[in-house]
């Protein structure tokens, strides 16, 4: 039987416009599903036989877990896994020699394992899945469109990004972050400059390809009023410029209208300077630092479940703090611990006699204050009997404010130990003239710039950003560079880098490291 893929292009182009425009659409989303989430058309999932007779759900070992969500490839320990999208599965190939696939060759090796050129390949390294010849042409349709054209944002001379900036971002921290960004940019195009005459050389003339350099253009898109109005602003910049990624970026509220608007237009966000997630477990588009906020409320949920307490009262004014007292509210449900909490209007004073007497309150009764130095020292007592609870993030490293029994969530590299990468970065802002004035932002927005510099070199012609994505989730060697987080590590679809932290008991206003113990919550 004749494969989809002998027939020639104008052939298909015709027909595809007179009468199988919805057909092949609805085999390119059959496709999509067999490949990323190991589902049939039916709804069931698919079969894998591994190792010769040991059935698995495909929903275990789909096509993307180890050719990536690109179809680009993937290097697994000493194995390579070569990339399966379109323009290489249906074609020949040199290394190792095979024709190109069709639809017949393509359930051969699917279900037997057997290439086009006669080699068989290992049962262990690739499954045998159990699909028959519709499902097999769908995954086909899937994967002839798959990773076949450069994504939007970049042409034969630029690649373009932007940063995000929220209007609750002070000025200062706003230029601090980017000077950074604007520097690194500029550095990198000053330092390529004569890339752009250069041609990569094969072993013949024909393969002698132009560069593979684009300068890099950065622009701000600032996002004003509510937060429920940014997903309408980022739609009307990305038509008016599209953008390659998001690099960076500040927001003093949750990240969660920009992550869905990347997750709609399959945009790259890599590594914005924001404490509120709101990520949903399968995105795909945003890498962040860690969950911030949401991280330090499971990591007090973790501490009062080994030290238990009767009650717990929540003090907070903003919405990020707002959404971190939800999440301890929800981890804590379900247990005996009475929850309630004080929220008050942030442009007003802060309710001091009701807090007082939460101070006050007996010692099996906890309260968590999601507040910022400034806000704690306002209501200090000298030896409040309950226990106290507070957020390194928003105190900032400022912990004199705090007394009596007091502990710090906190997802940050221990107080006084060294930060190799944050000497790096300082050295590298100090040559370039670079004030440090909100240190931890601008080491950020730092190493968001190499994460992405990283990914454009290791994708070289194919400027697809599911490839630079693909790319990051292999680059563990990179979180080297990475400051202020302990225990980094990127892995594939894993979007936080840092994944846990410590809760820290305070002493005469400086956090205690002695017996600090490593919390994954």
């Amino acid at each position: 039987m004749s494969g989809r893929f002998r027939y020639s292009a104008a052939a298909l182009l015709l027909l595809a416009s007179f009468i199988f425009t919805p057909a092949i659409a609805s085999d390119a989303e059959d496709g999509r599903r067999i490949y990323r989430d190991g589902v049939l058309p039916s709804g069931e999932p698919l079969t894998a036989i591994v190792a010769g007779d040991v059935p698995v759900l495909g929903t275990q070992f789909s096509c993307q877990s180890c050719h990536a969500q690109s179809g680009m490839g993937a290097a697994e320990g000493t194995y390579i896994v070569p990339p399966i999208a379109g323009q290489f599965l249906f074609a020949e190939s040199p290394q190792p020699a095979r024709p190109a696939y069709d639809n017949d060759s393509l359930a051969t090796l699917l279900r037997e394992g057997i290439t086009p050129g006669g080699r068989q390949i290992d049962d262990v390294l690739m499954p045998r899945y159990r699909l028959d010849d519709e499902e097999v042409a769908a995954l086909g349709t899937f994967l002839e469109g798959l990773s076949s054209e450069w994504s939007p944002g970049v042409d034969d001379t630029h690649i373009r990004f932007a940063t995000v900036i929220t209007d609750d971002v002070s000025d200062a921290e706003r230029d601090a972050v980017l000077a950074v960004l604007n520097t690194f940019a500029e550095e990198k195009n000053r330092n390529t400059r004569l890339e752009s005459e250069r041609w990569d050389r094969g072993s013949t003339p024909a393969s002698r390809l132009p560069t593979v350099h684009r300068d890099w253009v950065l622009e701000v898109w600032e996002l004003t009023g509510a937060a429920d109005t940014w997903g309408a602003q980022l739609e009307q910049r990305y038509r008016d410029n599209p953008v390659f990624a998001l690099l960076s970026g500040l927001s003093h509220q949750s990240w969660g209208p920009v992550g869905r608007f990347c997750e709609r237009n399959e945009i790259p966000c890599l590594f914005p300077g924001a404490d509120v997630t709101d990520a949903e477990q399968d995105d795909f588009y945003t890498l962040y630092y860690s969950r911030g906020l949401e991280l330090e409320a499971d990591l007090i949920a973790k501490h009062l479940a080994e030290q238990p307490v009767s009650s717990v009262v929540q003090v907070y004014c903003a919405s990020g703090p707002e959404q971190a007292a939800a999440r301890l509210r929800a981890k804590l449900e379900g247990s005996s611990v009475a929850v309630r909490d004080i929220a008050f209007d942030c442009e007003k004073s802060l309710p001091k006699d009701e807090i007082g007497k939460l101070l006050s309150a007996p010692n099996d009764t906890a309260a968590v204050l999601w507040l910022d130095a400034t806000q704690i020292a306002a209501m200090r007592e000298d030896s409040p009997s309950a226990r106290i609870y507070a957020s390194a993030t928003l105190l900032g490293g400022l912990f004199e404010s705090l007394s009596g029994s007091a502990f710090v969530a906190h997802p940050y590299r221990l107080p006084g130990k060294s930060d190799p990468a944050l000497a790096r970065f300082k050295v590298w802002a100090k040559t370039r003239g670079i004030e440090l004035t909100s240190p931890r932002r601008q080491a950020e927005a730092f190493f968001a710039c190499l994460a992405m510099k990283d990914a454009i070199a290791h994708i070289g012609r194919f400027f697809i950003r599911d490839f630079a994505l693909d790319t990051l989730d292999h680059a563990q060697s990179i979180v080297v560079y990475l400051s202020y987080y302990p225990r980094p590590t990127l892995g594939p679809r894993q979007r936080f880098v840092n994944k846990g932290g410590y809760v820290l008991p305070v002493i005469n206003g400086q956090a205690d490291t002695k017996d600090a113990a490593w919390i994954l919550p």
